[in-house]
């Protein structure tokens, strides 16, 4: 074997016995203080020893004395204390033992170097050997793999969830050496891999990363101070928080101008008659009458009073009266650039149809017909899929008539897909390093850039309950210098070599890890290197058994995560009638409700958890501003009429409320028995009962997806005006407990507080009209919000493609309870249940039945599995590495002690071979003794040195059966690498040391 340039080197010591510990007290026993006690002598005879009890800026405190035989054993090391300058200087503080230079041994008739770790003893020797081009490694032939890694599918289900977000939207929420693939939309108008409107900053993951990166890709949503709207937005109602005191100079010199533009308020009816008109008087709480029950053009009426409108012409002051700001809003648009953005920023993978703006199965923009056959037949089929005109766009009901039209399936979106053996993202032109499950005790830390990763980048640890992996926070998107996760964590070790790309090494040897605690590669710091992104950077410690890297793509998981909605419904006044008695149910109220009733019997609900309620409403507790507005976390207005408590049972099923959907009942009951639409718009309160409700429910149920679907048709009007309050609520919904929160605004509504709403909860914003129209597009919107139908379908692993009849599906349920799935021809022979293939054999797709029952009791997952088939190796034996102890005249050569590092997976081990001969002639001849073996079970001896726990020393001088061998000139060393029982590699050599002292033969 040759031995080349270092990787890593451990700390040697020249200390005898197998364990290593505090500095003796003087005249007590201490390792290598001379011949081991215990050896073979005459009594009285005495020999010299010298013990290094400390150092401390250069300068060693030494043990020097004498040994005595008494009873044919060497007793303790008997003398003094002195103090002198060590030969190596000053240790580099908090390096320890190991802080030392020390020569490294070379690769034939090595020659050793003195031992730093007992410079008070001249005569010990010590050579220390790492690998050239890192560790020694069993191959074989066919894909074998240097490291291994644990199985990822195999993970309890709690820590699976905590590192892998489904369906994701960015590299965040796939941790444990995953990527994104086909990133979800999320909240988003339309899905990041296509073209089409600009969304808001705040609707995915992979939208924020994008919109900070490239502003013009989004629509931002600022509402200045303490105002309404901004001045250039008009609006049709009250000019509420209009005025000269709401933060905003421009909105302050309008309304000084005019106003009339306001909200008009008065101390005295000199005021009123000068702003309303003669017979105006100022009335409490500050308002003026409207004269005759009429108010004057351009003025709102309500309750008698007359206020500001905040017009068209008013915001046409802006240019003239508030310069240099203008209306005219910037060109923003989710184009192609913002495309890539996504894919490089969120660590995704897009897909693409040639010849179209975008792939078919991706909402966004109108496609043209003539750019693929199918788009064709799906614009012949709805024109509005390819139409310039209002309404017109590539919805997700067009990406469904895919398969119903075009006989296609289109891929899961959002799943979390482990890298295979040798992967790379092609758009990455630096390093960019994951962690894969841990097994057998070692870390296995990969480099998907493109860019080699050096040596010696951190992990830290950080305990199980510190939430610092994106995926397991809510909202959690890493900026680029990745100054989150925290710098607290903990070292627990650093890489030992570098890392091509698409490679990856297992770590060894790291500390104070234990079952569960969140581990985090590359962490800020001064040891951090750039790298392209730092999402995806995270794994959770398992001591896992260890599996063949092949082996982790053969399975593709579709976790079934619940969704629970709080859905709060307007009441108010203005969904029934007009300020001035006109009758607008038909235009409001009755096409709202007839939404939400189809959306709670659509079987596509089934597995929904829904809670309920109308606002402003005094049932079940007081969400009125009469007769005072709700407390500090809305009152009644957080107790839901048709209440949730996250059972199964209380979930929506795919049958209808004829058939026993008890869910379905007591929302449609809640319709039949509602009172007549009634009241103010107590916004704050509603929202905040809203979000309180849904937090403490996300809180006490982490696992689920929980979000609050607002519906209104006004604006705020009691109980709390501002809009940015408003907004917040949302906000701290969304930043603090993982709720998204969803907007829904019609008739009077402001667009702007809408997408406030939603942009500061995270949600989707929906902007309607009233009239027959409503209906069908605030049910589109519910539909949107409900996101993609739970699945019920799962990609199929790569070698399954090829090869169907190897596939197998398995459904493991939330209590971790498996069902194989029986495979069917196809849909029409499903009968009670099963799975069968797409037509490409890419998707399985789960028979009606089994899908219904999947949805209906979500927390599990499905995984098609293809069995792992891997080159099988066997056990790999090194050539003699031949060290030659060198002794003054009058000494003898003592071989000391062995210590080594390796990685063992699974039942794998190491054998470490010694023997020893005078002459290296007779090397050949002499008897071969087993020294060590390094193994994970049944007891970890994969590292054996003095960062072990406890300090770990191979004693050749008992290996070489004691004298005459121990104390020969030469001593050869060899390793045989042991595969698993199941023919799987990953063992490794890191690196080892052998010492030998020099007593005296006289």
């Amino acid at each position: 074997m040759t031995l080349l340039t270092a990787s890593a080197l451990i700390a040697g010591s020249c200390r005898g016995g197998n364990n290593a510990g505090e500095p003796p007290q003087p005249g007590t026993d201490w390792p290598d203080a001379g011949p081991g006690t215990g050896d073979p002598c005459v009594d009285g005879e005495e020999v010299e020893c010298h013990v290094t009890v400390g150092e401390h800026e250069g300068v060693l405190t030494c043990l020097d004395g004498i040994r005595r035989c008494e009873d044919g054993r060497y007793g303790s090391c008997d003398g003094t204390m002195t103090m002198r300058r060590s030969p190596f200087g000053s240790a580099p503080p908090g390096s320890g033992e190991g802080g030392y230079p020390r020569p490294l041994a070379n690769s034939d008739a090595s020659d050793g170097g003195l031992c730093a770790t007992n410079p008070c003893d001249p005569t010990c020797q010590s050579f220390e050997e790492t690998p050239d081009g890192g560790p020694i490694s069993l191959a074989g032939t066919g894909p074998t793999y240097t490291w291994s890694v644990g199985d990822i599918n195999e993970l309890p289900d709690a820590v699976a969830r905590k590192g892998t977000h489904q369906p994701c939207t960015t590299s965040e929420d796939c941790q444990f050496d995953q990527y994104c693939d086909d990133p979800a939309r999320g909240a988003c108008e339309h899905d990041p891999c296509a073209t089409g409107l600009s969304l808001l900053s705040n609707c995915s993951g992979c939208a924020t990363k994008v919109c900070n990166a490239r502003s013009s890709c989004c629509t931002f949503t600022t509402i200045p101070a303490d105002c309404g709207h901004d001045a250039c937005v008009a609006a049709s109602g009250a000019a509420t928080n209009m005025n000269t005191t709401c933060g905003d100079a421009c909105i302050a010199t309008i309304c000084a101008n005019h106003p009339r533009c306001c909200d008009i308020t008065c101390s005295t009816t000199a005021q009123c008659t000068a702003v309303i008109g003669a017979g105006s008087t100022c009335v409490f709480p500050g308002r003026c009458t409207a004269p005759g029950g009429i108010c004057p053009p351009g003025t709102y009426y309500s309750g008698g009073r007359c206020t500001g409108i905040w017009t068209a012409t008013c915001a046409g002051y802006v240019p003239t009266e508030c310069a240099p700001k203008t209306c005219s809003a910037p060109t923003t648009t989710w184009d192609a650039s913002c495309v890539a953005l996504a894919g490089s920023l969120c660590g995704s993978t897009c897909d693409t149809d040639p010849g179209c703006a975008h792939d078919k199965c991706y909402t966004g923009e109108r496609l043209l017909p003539g750019c693929n056959t199918c788009v064709g037949l799906i614009c012949d089929v709805a024109p509005s899929c390819c139409d310039t005109g209002p309404g017109g766009g590539w919805t997700q009901s067009c990406v469904d008539l895919v398969e119903s039209v075009c006989g296609e399936t289109c891929p899961q979106k959002g799943l979390c897909k482990s890298y295979q053996p040798s992967q790379t993202d092609a758009t990455c032109t630096l390093p960019d390093l994951t962690i894969g499950v841990p097994c057998g005790g070692t870390i296995p830390v990969c480099n998907r850039g493109t860019t080699p990763a050096p040596a010696g980048i951190a992990i830290h640890r950080y305990a199980s309950t510190a939430n610092q992996l994106p995926s397991s926070a809510p909202s959690k998107v890493l900026n680029s210098s990745c100054s989150s996760p925290k710098s607290g964590g903990t070292l627990a070790c650093t890489t030992a070599q570098p890392i091509a790309p698409g490679e990856c090494i297992s770590v060894a040897g790291c500390t104070g890890v234990t079952d569960g605690m969140e581990l985090f590669v590359n962490p800020p710091g001064a040891m951090q290197i750039p790298e392209c992104r730092c999402g995806n950077n995270g794994s959770i410690y398992q001591s896992a058994m260890c599996e063949s890297p092949a082996c982790i793509a053969t399975a593709s998981v579709s976790l079934v995560r619940p969704v629970t909605l709080f859905v709060a419904l307007d009441r108010s006044t203005s969904m029934r009638e007009t300020l001035s008695g006109v009758d607008v149910s038909a235009d409001r109220w009755n096409p709202a409700t007839r939404a939400l009733k189809a959306f709670f019997q659509d079987p596509a609900s089934a597995g929904l958890g829904v809670a309920f309620r109308f606002w402003p409403l005094d049932n079940p507790g007081p969400c009125n501003e009469t007769p005072s507005c709700p407390p500090a976390g809305g009152g009644g207005c957080a107790l839901p009429l048709v209440p949730f408590n996250g059972a199964a049972a209380d979930r929506l099923t795919a049958a209808s409320a004829a058939m026993g959907d008890q869910q379905e009942i007591k929302l449609m009951q809640a319709f039949l028995n509602f009172p007549t639409p009634n009241g103010e718009t107590p916004m704050y309160p509603a929202l905040d009962g809203a979000t309180t409700w849904a937090n403490n429910y996300k809180d006490a149920h982490p696992e689920e997806e929980v979000a609050v679907v607002f519906v209104t048709d006004g604006i705020p009007s009691s109980c709390g005006t501002v809009p940015n309050a408003i907004g917040n609520l949302a906000r701290t919904a969304f930043v603090n407990h993982g709720v998204r929160v969803h907007a829904v605004g019609f008739g009077n509504s402001n667009p702007e507080i809408i997408n406030l709403i939603a942009d500061q909860g995270g949600g989707q914003a929906f902007n309607l009209s009233t009239g027959s129209a409503l209906e069908s597009t605030l049910l589109t919107a519910l539909v949107s919000i409900r996101g993609e139908a739970l699945p019920c379908d799962v990609t199929v692993p790569i070698a399954g493609v090829s090869d169907p009849a190897s596939v197998s599906v398995v459904y493991e349920n939330a209590a971790g309870v498996e069902t194989t799935l029986t495979p069917r021809a196809g849909v029409g022979s499903c009968g009670a249940g099963g799975w069968y293939f797409d037509s490409g054999n890419t998707n399985v797709k789960l028979c009606p039945t089994t899908c219904s029952t999947i949805r209906e009791n979500p927390g599990g997952k499905v995984r098609a599995v293809v069995p792992c088939t891997t080159t099988s190796v066997t056990a790999m034996t090194t050539a003699w590495e031949q060290y030659h102890g060198v002794c003054p005249p009058g000494t003898k050569t003592q071989w000391g002690y062995l210590r080594y590092r390796t990685t063992t997976p699974g039942d794998s081990s190491v054998e470490f071979f010694v023997r020893a001969a005078d002459d290296p002639a007779d090397l050949a001849s002499a008897t071969v003794r087993l020294a060590a073996t390094a193994h994970a079970t049944p007891t970890d001896t994969r590292i054996c040195d003095e960062g072990s726990m406890p300090p770990c020393a191979i004693d050749l001088f008992d290996v070489l059966q004691e004298l005459p061998d121990a104390r020969t000139e030469y001593l050869e060393v060899r390793m045989r690498l042991n595969p698993t029982s199941t023919g799987g590699g990953g063992v490794q050599v890191q690196d080892w040391e052998i010492t030998y002292s020099c007593p005296d033969t006289e």
